[in-house]
């Protein structure tokens, strides 16, 4: 068993979160203590925050301007150079990013399920922004919204790490120009790492129930990499078999040593 979820999707009090990343091969394994807003974690947010007159690029070659706010031309995407954020008027640690955490406050951690109408917009995320995380055969190819693969269509879920901008692309792979429109289901979470080696262990064997989720991390960028150490005090667990245990557990009680959560 390693769906721990309530009816959102989203990780109860008391229930564990592991957050895969592939780019070190490594876990962070997280206790949800509690739930901010618990019943209340839906954000009707609104159009995409394209402003009218951004140049775009288009699919295939070219530039094609925004025609209104919100409205995601045909045949259009964005590059990295200009993604996608989530501004707020909301009193917010940044209002360019409203689920930007800093570092002090490195007991919360967002998981934000993002839904994009249409459902069919393509859409990636950089981590952290600028730094592209589609790779296929390892780092040969990038792939991104503007290749033929590398992307969802109309969904993506990720960890907000504190510390870290991430940065959204979209694309419009039809001819038309569409209104477009986000939802968020989230949880705010207040967390801690297990201090206890043995159940770090039984989780990333899958032993004991927790929540899973594989970040979409391929490439750990030096501004990522030092903003998760500063954070947490490492840079996750090592994921060992089970016939290595005796190892795990002395590398794991090693790790826990500079925990900062």
């Amino acid at each position: 068993m390693d769906r721990v979820v309530d009816e959102l999707g989203l990780v109860p009090e008391g229930e564990h979160l592991t957050v895969f990343i592939p780019a070190t091969g490594t876990a962070y394994v997280f206790r949800v203590r509690s739930r901010v807003n618990r019943g209340y974690e839906i954000i009707n947010y609104g159009p995409l925050p394209l402003p009218a007159d951004t140049p775009l690029l288009r699919l295939g070659g070219g530039l094609i301007p925004v025609p209104e706010f919100g409205v995601l031309p045909g045949l259009s995407y964005n590059p990295s150079t200009t993604p996608i954020n989530f501004p707020t008027t909301f009193n917010v640690y940044d209002k360019s990013d409203m689920w930007f955490i800093p570092k002090e406050d490195r007991e919360r951690l967002f998981h934000v399920k993002t839904f994009i109408t249409p459902s069919w917009i393509r859409v990636s995320v950089d981590i952290p922004r600028g730094v592209p995380q589609r790779r296929f055969q390892k780092d040969r190819v990038v792939v991104d919204v503007d290749r033929p693969f590398g992307w969802s269509r109309g969904f993506i879920e990720v960890v907000r790490f504190p510390q870290v901008y991430y940065g959204f692309r979209v694309a419009n792979d039809t001819n038309l120009n569409v209104r477009t429109f986000v939802r968020f289901v989230y949880g705010e979470y207040v967390i801690e790492i297990p201090k206890d080696p043995e159940l770090v262990f039984n989780i990333l064997t899958r032993r004991f129930p927790s929540y899973w989720l594989t970040m979409p991390i391929t490439v750990m960028d030096t501004t990522l990499r030092a903003a998760l150490t500063e954070t947490y005090g490492f840079e996750g667990f090592p994921l060992y078999p089970v016939n290595k245990r005796d190892e795990a557990l002395r590398a794991y009680a090693e790790l826990l040593k500079g925990v900062k959560v």
